[in-house]
């Protein structure tokens, strides 16, 4: 890995910071807050308390206080407070203020314990009491993520923690310990292990790994027997650098201007001599190739004058198309690709479409008569008409009687028909009728008459209501029949008749659209592509006639040219010599010297320079973890306590390291 003086500060200042504390300007008062976590064995967080001592370096008998703990509580005196929400008034009587309270806040650090038995992870309860080597990984992650400007460009930095790992180990249960970025102490009976971490400082320094690694976890290996911890307490401060540090860095702007020039001028040293190396080579090949070919060109000059002569002919009568087959079509499709209707346009056809598709009366008519031939009464229909109608054609007791009355008018016998009657039953009667007999006879004629013309009119006259209905029934469901099929052709008709004009509307206008485009393009492209070709062809013609007539001087002096020509060739073979060597080693002492000092100034130097002042900055805002008033200022570390590990029988004992461990916090406060 590179390493480099600026690193080391940062490092030695992170470690120096993370041990010795960090010394503030005096406002109001400072208020000094040291968060408790208890963890699991695994890094889970279940308490929080925090222990807050506020400096009355103003001696003042009230401090105006704000904070979200709960449960609050003097540690260390009699001083009282009241409470509105956050905000608490301590009666401080000129003394410092100690409290300490719960919080459920999150933690800016996170801590996750991970353990490894042999290569195989395994949780706190199963690797206790096991026997093998063991790696426990105490892996730290910044959640205080920040979004800074650095050289023009936003970028994610982090609150730089420094946390600072330890613990206690039995060496009758472990040897051969070891720990990442730390260092290990052995009295001979116990082993006390000491690392450190970073976490988010190689992403906020932009750094890469091959360059500096700086550790965002702690891990511990050893060789275990019966394997147990005791706790694990990672200490954590937002403090890097000090203002003091940073002064190492006051002096380089002047410095990045000078490696600026410095980097322009080599640059244009080695342009100027890989100018000269070029033009060198160049000059040497040309006089050898002088020299070598004077006099071949002298006897081809005339070959190359009829070759130009014929070439410029060719040109001439050169009539085929400037773009090919395959160039058409791809402009052909790039046009199609192009000229998809807007959705604008497809509205505005729509419209016309469906203006111009409203069916003519004549259409009306038409569908109408097909309609109405094709509604005709099946007979099923006929026969459920016909029922209904029988059923609904029954005489009215009003009709019954009318009936009945003009039938028994109708009906009364006639003198002549009496008569009748009589002289027919005296023929069949052996003695003469008596008168008595004869109104009988009468009486009983009239009586039969009359019920008979009253039983055929009702019959008639049913018969003639039944055929009545029936006839008015079929004649008005066929006309409905009719007239809804009618109605139901014509709306259904004009709907397909819309939606048909619509989409062929649509589809036409595509299509059209697409030809047109087409057509267009490549009818373009083509005059386009002929005319350009006929330009370029005139142009090259002129210029070869040029050139044929040119050809005839350069015959002329060809002579003169051989006789110079070896004296070039020889001179220019030497100065190329000494060009090449030239240019060579400026361009080695550039890229391998001058170039690499002035990217590693102007590039890892220069960035680290804007993001350290960084760092300090988000150090100094992150000074409080619960509430802090802006006109006074503060500190806050963090002490994460992590449970240590034991076999099951052991578990009484944790709960007195718990107890322990919970204690700390009151006797720090003391």
């Amino acid at each position: 890995m590179k390493n480099n003086k600026v690193i080391s500060k940062v490092i030695s200042g992170a470690l120096l910071c993370s041990m010795v504390g960090y010394t503030f300007p005096v406002f109001a008062y400072t208020k000094d807050e040291t968060v408790y976590s208890k963890m699991d064995s695994n890094g889970k967080n279940y308490k929080t308390i925090v222990s807050t001592h506020i400096k009355n370096t103003e001696n003042a008998d009230l401090i105006n206080d704000l904070s979200d703990l709960l449960n609050v509580k003097n540690t260390s005196g009699d001083e009282t407070y009241t409470q509105d929400g956050n905000k608490f008034v301590w009666n401080a009587n000129k003394n410092d203020i100690y409290y300490q309270g719960e919080s459920s806040k999150e933690l800016p650090i996170e801590c996750n314990v991970k353990y490894d038995l042999d290569g195989k992870e395994l949780s706190a309860s199963e690797i206790a009491g096991k026997s093998g080597k063991v790696k426990i990984t105490l892996q730290y992650t910044n959640k205080e993520e920040r979004t800074v400007d650095i050289n023009g460009k936003k970028v994610k930095m982090y609150v730089p923690f420094v946390v600072v790992a330890g613990t206690i180990i039995e060496n009758e249960n472990a040897r051969n310990i070891e720990v990442s970025s730390g260092k290990v102490v052995d009295d001979g009976s116990k082993t006390v292990v000491v690392g450190m971490a970073m976490p988010g400082l190689q992403e906020s320094l932009g750094l890469s790994d091959d360059e500096v690694e700086i550790p965002s976890n702690v891990e511990i290996t050893m060789d275990a027997t019966n394997f147990e911890t005791s706790s694990i307490m990672s200490y954590v401060t937002p403090k890097v650098l000090e203002e003091d540090d940073l002064k190492v860095f006051d002096n380089l702007d002047e410095i990045y201007g000078q490696v600026n020039t410095l980097q322009t001028s080599m640059n244009q040293i080695q342009d100027g001599a890989n100018t000269l190396k070029d033009g060198t080579t160049e000059l040497a090949t040309g006089a050898n190739t002088l020299k070598d070919g004077v006099t071949t060109a002298y006897n081809g000059a005339q070959t190359i004058s009829a070759e130009v002569a014929k070439s410029t002919q060719s040109l001439k009568n050169d009539k085929s198309e400037a773009l090919d087959s395959k160039t058409l079509e791809s402009i052909k499709q790039q046009a199609a690709a192009s000229s998809k209707l807007t959705e604008e346009q497809k509205t505005q056809i729509k419209a016309q479409a469906q203006t111009s598709s409203v069916l003519t009366e004549e259409q009306k008519a038409q569908i109408k008569a097909q309609a109405a031939a094709k509604a005709q009464l099946t007979d099923d229909q006929k026969a459920q008409i016909i029922a209904l109608a029988k059923q609904g054609a029954v005489l009215t007791k009003d009709q019954e009687a009318e009936i009945t009355s003009q039938a028994k008018a109708s009906s009364i016998l006639t003198e002549e028909q009496k008569a009748a009657i009589i002289t027919n039953a005296q023929a069949n009667y052996p003695t003469t009728l008596t008168d008595t007999e004869k109104a009988l006879l009468i009486a009983t004629a009239q009586s039969t008459a009359t019920q008979t013309a009253v039983n055929t009119a009702l019959a008639t006259a049913k018969n003639t209501a039944e055929k009545t209905a029936v006839a008015t029934a079929l004649a008005v469901a066929q006309k409905v029949a009719i007239e809804t099929a009618e109605t139901t052709a014509v709306e259904t008709a004009q709907q397909i008749a819309t939606q048909t004009a619509i989409t062929t509307a649509l589809t036409t206008a595509q299509s059209t659209a697409t030809t047109t485009a087409m057509q267009t393009s490549t009818t373009v492209a083509k005059q386009v592509g002929n005319q350009a070709k006929k330009t370029f062809t005139n142009q090259v013609v002129s210029q070869m006639n040029t050139l044929g007539n040119g050809l005839n001087q350069l015959t002329s002096g060809l002579s003169e040219l051989n006789n110079g020509a070896t004296t070039l060739a020889n001179g220019t073979s030497q100065v190329n010599d000494g060009a090449a060597t030239l240019a060579d080693g400026i361009k080695t002492f550039n890229e391998e010297g001058i170039k690499k000092i002035c990217n590693y100034i102007n590039g890892d130097v220069k960035d680290l320079t804007t993001r350290a002042p960084k760092l300090t900055d988000l150090s100094k805002d992150y000074n409080n973890f619960t509430m802090l008033d802006g006109d006074n200022d503060g500190e806050v570390k963090f002490i994460m306590i992590a449970d240590a590990v034991k076999k099951q029988e052991d578990s009484e004992q944790n709960k007195e390291d718990a107890v322990l461990s919970t204690n700390v916090v009151s006797e720090e406060n003391k």
